[in-house]
């Protein structure tokens, strides 16, 4: 559900949408390549993932539908990989919104290999949960629909500094009962400009 009704709201700002459901590990990085391709110098980019991941020293992983458990990087899509290729586009804004938890189940499994990012001044994350706890979800049905996701499609359209915005969602989510104590939604940025997504491109 938040897959389609946030594919919606980008597309009434104006983005191009990549929107698919349940991947396997193939079907991911065919994914990816195929945005990577939408991307250029000037462009605002928005990577919106939603189901299992993990984070380890600071990275993030996304878990492929045929991903054996323990989930290992090799079996995985790294999130900051993915990030470093979006840079190499020179594009103006990359705003990764990762609807994961960020618990690290395997002791005993590796870091990907990746180089630091460039400095650019040009990423936003925006995290459903804090390091090392669980993003919850609701039920309805076989439909559900995360807390974070919540909030966020009732701020995205707003014509605010995209950090500024996800500042309210992170507000909302910490004043939600459901998931108070448990869910706080956290920003990283290195925003240098003041990026909306609203902007007239």
């Amino acid at each position: 559900r938040d897959v389609f009704e946030l594919r919606l709201l980008l597309e009434q700002l104006g983005f191009q949408v990549v929107s698919l459901l349940d991947l396997n590990k193939a079907e991911m990085l065919a994914a990816v390549s195929r945005f990577l391709q939408l991307l250029g110098k000037g462009v605002y980019a928005v990577f919106y993932y939603a189901g299992h991941g993990y984070e380890h020293l600071g990275r993030n992983y996304m878990v492929p539908v045929d991903a054996p458990q323990p989930y290992s990087p090799e079996n995985c899509i790294s999130v900051q990989r993915i990030l470093q290729k979006m840079q190499q586009q020179q594009t103006a804004l990359n705003l990764v919104l990762l609807d994961t938890c960020r618990k690290w189940y395997n002791p005993g499994g590796a870091l990907s290999q990746l180089q630091p990012l460039q400095p650019w001044g040009n990423t936003v994350y925006g995290y459903a949960t804090s390091e090392d706890a669980e993003a919850y979800e609701l039920q309805d049905g076989e439909l559900s629909s995360g807390i974070f996701m919540k909030y966020l499609k009732q701020h995205i359209l707003r014509e605010k500094k995209v950090t500024h915005m996800l500042e309210e969602v992170l507000e909302a989510v910490g004043q939600d009962p459901l998931v108070a104590g448990r869910q706080v939604m956290e920003i990283k940025h290195t925003l240098k400009e003041p990026r909306a997504l609203t902007d007239p491109l």
